[in-house]
């Protein structure tokens, strides 16, 4: 397994890899396990003082559920993009948050918007915000941010928020292979579809490179494209993933 965990962190420039020997055959029992896994990682790593920014999802969820009663001082807690959605279904964005904020002792600091706006003029003006300004500085910098993708399937979470028109949706799904913070991504992980992107509230992806920890947790079949275009486009430098992923991706590189 460390040999596997190597040959990632050289293969794609990581710092840290670390690989999940899981053989679920089940996703939510595949998420889980790394959200375990995860949260072990976190009570071994994060130190006095960290400022953590965190994303939400499932996999996120998994993580948060998993975490117990921290022992680290003085840990901040910021959310990594807004939540607010259209529709009834669930990203567990508040969930997340408390989960986090009581087992690191602290007050979350919640982004209490839509992750996309409708339309530039909303976004920009919104964006003026003294408090809202100070809440997207905190995610930019954030020693510690942890992240999933998402894909751009027709069940990915992030289209059933009602984000999205039809058309929208179509682009995106015709340039994009994953998304980080709600911004998409192509191949290479460059800004797939810029007119959204311009539109999104949360941590830029540049910004993600520059992270102390940029944690990626993702595994399963359905989220490969969007982890190989994360790693191609630099965004972590901390991968936390299933075994047969792992074996994929050394594959394709």
């Amino acid at each position: 397994m460390q040999n596997l965990e190597k040959t990632l962190e050289e293969k794609f420039g990581l710092k840290e890899a670390h690989v999940v020997y899981t053989k679920a055959s089940d996703y939510h029992e595949l998420t889980s396990e790394l959200g375990k896994f995860t949260a072990d990682y976190l009570t071994k790593t994060v130190k006095d003082g960290d400022l953590i920014g965190v994303s939400w999802g499932k996999t996120m969820y998994q993580v948060a559920a998993h975490l117990t009663n921290q022992t680290a001082q003085n840990v901040r807690i910021v959310e990594l993009k807004g939540s607010v959605t259209y529709t009834p279904t669930p990203v567990y964005g508040e969930e997340i948050l408390m989960k986090f904020s009581q087992a690191f002792h602290t007050a979350p600091n919640v982004l209490p918007l839509p992750v996309i706006f409708g339309n530039q003029t909303t976004h920009d003006i919104v964006m003026e915000d003294r408090h809202i300004k100070r809440l997207i500085d905190m995610g930019r910098d954030c020693n510690v941010a942890l992240f999933t993708v998402g894909t751009v399937r027709d069940d990915a979470l992030l289209f059933q928020t009602g984000y999205f028109t039809h058309d929208e949706q179509a682009e995106i799904q015709s340039r994009a292979i994953g998304d980080i913070c709600s911004r998409f991504y192509d191949k290479q992980g460059r800004v797939a579809v810029p007119e959204i992107n311009r539109r999104t509230v949360g941590v830029q992806l540049e910004d993600l490179k520059n992270k102390e920890k940029s944690i990626l947790v993702a595994g399963g079949k359905r989220k490969f494209d969007a982890i190989l275009g994360a790693l191609t486009g630099g965004y972590t430098n901390c991968l936390i993933t299933d075994i047969d992923t792992a074996h994929q991706l050394l594959e394709e590189a």
